[in-house]
């Protein structure tokens, strides 16, 4: 059985006591896109990836935990588009939006297929990818 033992995940999640300072609690509370966090972040889940590829399924809570960051944090982007909304990103331009998305996006994608796509694909790369 897999347990979710990966603290920058678990810590992105509200309630964590080690929350302050989170990518997600600096984008959710402040608009504060903290390229430092979500750069951690990421790498987390690339090695979450690679830990998982040997099982063939993986269990909900850790799937959970990954998934519902991926729709909050795309919430947030989706409200950061809208005049209306009263939520905006301070730090960040469109075109570094959509980079950084398609960096978590298929982070996430990974868990489930088991791939890790080279950092040498992507434009935005992880400085914290060797």
């Amino acid at each position: 059985m897999q347990k979710l033992k990966y603290n920058e995940i678990l810590r992105n999640i509200p309630g964590n006591p080690n929350w302050d300072g989170s990518f997600y609690e600096q984008l959710a509370e402040y608009g504060r896109w903290d390229s430092n966090e979500f750069w951690k972040l990421h790498l987390e889940i690339i090695l979450l990836t690679k830990d998982l590829a040997k099982f063939d399924s993986i269990q909900k809570s850790t799937a959970l935990h990954v998934v519902w960051l991926q729709s909050k944090i795309k919430d947030l982007l989706i409200a950061n588009f809208n005049i209306g909304d009263g939520f905006e990103i301070l730090d960040l331009n469109k075109i570094d939006i959509f980079s950084y998305l398609e960096r978590l996006d298929s982070a996430i994608i990974g868990i489930f297929s088991g791939e890790v796509i080279p950092e040498s694909e992507f434009e935005l790369v992880n400085p914290l990818i060797g």
